[in-house]
């Protein structure tokens, strides 16, 4: 028996005693190839895939540049891609993909698509307070953001997302390292949501203010929040204004071991006795914090000496608000003391307290003799001053220029009894005297001759025109030319002065013989009944 052996153009085995595995031994016993010449079937019909010979193909043989050698021919032929052309493939969009994701939970869960985060989800600021969220709502919002690289700034302030809606907030941000602004204020959270939100900051670097106003946290979270500030080294703002803290131990010892924060807002809380010792007890230990807002509490004048002690030692805070706390003229003593010894602080706000005339001339008394002091602002909203509080005041300013104060109003005997005429009433009558105009008389004290001079430099010219203004006068006058406080006066505020006082003049004048008509109508009809 023959055997035919069909003969493929193969490289030899490295075996001679193995087969070449593209080779078949038929049943028959010949050897047949696999492969067949293309084009052709069993049948030896030709496949309707294969080109004919001799075709215009582009792949057919005629087409190719019989210059090209015959191995890039083949190189040409062999060479494979997996590049796409066209439209085949789009490229991957990550907004797209944001606002996709947040379509499909919200038809998921049935929540109404917020178009603004649609528009917004690609901003640098998205702020959707008071839309009504809800909890599922802030997880529809919050799943799409794990990956947002966008939004910076984050506001659901007023949505109503209680503890559910903070979880899910909370856990976005421990992915989410972009947002470094968050308001979650007025949401309800409660110790749910504080427990999820203090978590979050143990893990999160990168939010470097958080909101958290009206939640109704209490002294309970306040473990939490230590926890949570003491391992936290990024956070610099944080405000838990408006909840339930009244026991304010936690919050101390949390001032205390915090080494970021730089500004805290403890105000319209239930802080007292213990409590506000404890916070003050932390501020005197704190090395970062500049401002401390613990107004509308109840520190009262126990709290007013934790602060001055605090203030002795303290050197880096700069602003300070107790506002509104009970504080008594017994109390302003006590911080007077703190303020005679501190070199730091620029803000002091005692507005709204039962200090009295009392009290708010030794705080400035305090100021006088500190001369290291820094106090720019010394806020007495709603007490009346004394006359000799108006002019220790004076003395004050000359050795610190840009001090100020605000206030209620200045009271007692002597500021009753004398009517002080209107100090630009005083100016003008003075000026009108030597036949000046007021233009001249300020640029007789203008030295960069830019209209605008300063406090003290105004005063000087007072003098040399022989102008002169009692204390109360001139605050007064100040008051109405430097309104934004900032030590300087132009010439546009003694136009409006001016204007201003000519206004009240001829009011008063028109009011007077308003009445003086009104008396002689009456007159007239008297003398008319007794004829």
């Amino acid at each position: 028996m023959s055997v035919q052996l069909l003969v493929v153009d193969h490289p030899p085995a490295s075996d001679p005693g193995q087969m070449d595995e593209s080779t078949e031994l038929t049943g028959e016993g010949e050897l047949e190839s696999p492969t067949r010449p293309a084009g052709e079937e069993e049948d030896g019909e030709t496949s309707p895939c294969a080109p004919e010979h001799g075709s215009d193909q582009p792949g057919s043989a005629e087409q190719v540049d019989s210059d090209v050698p015959d191995v890039q021919k083949d190189s040409d032929e062999e060479y494979d891609t997996d590049l796409e052309t066209g439209d085949e493939r789009r490229d991957y969009d990550p907004v797209c993909e944001m606002k996709r994701v947040y379509l499909e939970l919200c038809e998921r869960t049935g929540v109404v698509p917020a178009s603004y985060f649609l528009r917004h989800v690609a901003s640098e600021v998205l702020d959707m307070s008071y839309h009504g969220l809800g909890a599922m709502g802030a997880r529809c919002i919050a799943i799409p953001l794990h990956t947002n690289t966008y939004i910076t700034q984050l506001s659901l302030e007023d949505n109503w997302l209680c503890g559910e809606g903070g979880k899910h907030i909370a856990d976005m941000l421990k992915e989410n390292c972009y947002i470094s602004e968050l308001n979650l204020a007025n949401n309800k959270l409660g110790s749910v949501g504080a427990q999820a939100i203090c978590e979050m900051l143990q893990e999160n670097t990168t939010l470097k203010a958080l909101n958290l106003a009206g939640n109704e946290f209490r002294d309970k979270d306040g473990q939490l929040f230590v926890d949570a500030l003491q391992n936290n080294y990024q956070l610099k703002e944080v405000n838990l204004s408006y909840n339930l803290f009244s026991d304010g131990e936690h919050i101390g010892n949390a001032i205390a071991a915090n080494d970021s924060m730089v500004q805290l807002d403890l105000s319209w809380n239930q802080l007292r006795g213990k409590g506000a010792l404890a916070i003050c007890n932390g501020l005197k230990l704190n090395t970062t914090l500049k401002c401390l807002d613990v107004s509308w509490n109840g520190f009262a004048d126990e709290g007013a000496l934790g602060f001055a002690e605090a203030l002795k030692f303290n050197n880096v805070l700069t602003s300070l608000d107790i506002t509104n706390n009970r504080i008594t003229y017994q109390g302003a003593a006590y911080l007077a003391k703190g303020v005679a010894e501190n070199d730091t602080l620029k803000s002091l706000r005692v507005g709204k307290n039962p200090v009295m005339m009392k009290g708010a001339l030794q705080l400035l008394d305090a100021v006088r003799i500190n001369s290291r002091t820094a106090l720019e602002l010394l806020d007495l909203t709603d007490v009346l001053l004394s006359p000799e509080f108006i002019q220790l005041l004076e003395e004050v300013k000359e050795k610190h220029p840009d001090f100020r104060i605000q206030h209620g109003g200045v009271a007692g005997e002597i500021a009753q009894k004398i009517k002080r005429a209107n100090p630009m009433l005083v100016l003008r009558d003075a000026l009108r005297q030597t036949h000046s105009r007021l233009i001249d008389f300020f640029k007789s004290f203008d030295k960069e001759g830019n209209l605008t001079v300063t406090v003290e430099e105004f005063k000087a010219g007072l003098q040399r025109e022989d102008i002169h203004l009692d204390p109360i006068q001139l605050w007064d006058l100040f008051r109405a030319l430097d309104r934004d406080e900032d030590g300087m006066v132009n010439y546009g505020d003694l136009l409006r002065a001016e204007r201003e006082m000519l206004l009240e003049k001829w009011a008063k004048e028109h009011q007077e013989r308003l009445q003086a008509e009104q008396e002689s109508r009456i007159h007239e009809a008297l003398l008319k009944e007794l004829e």
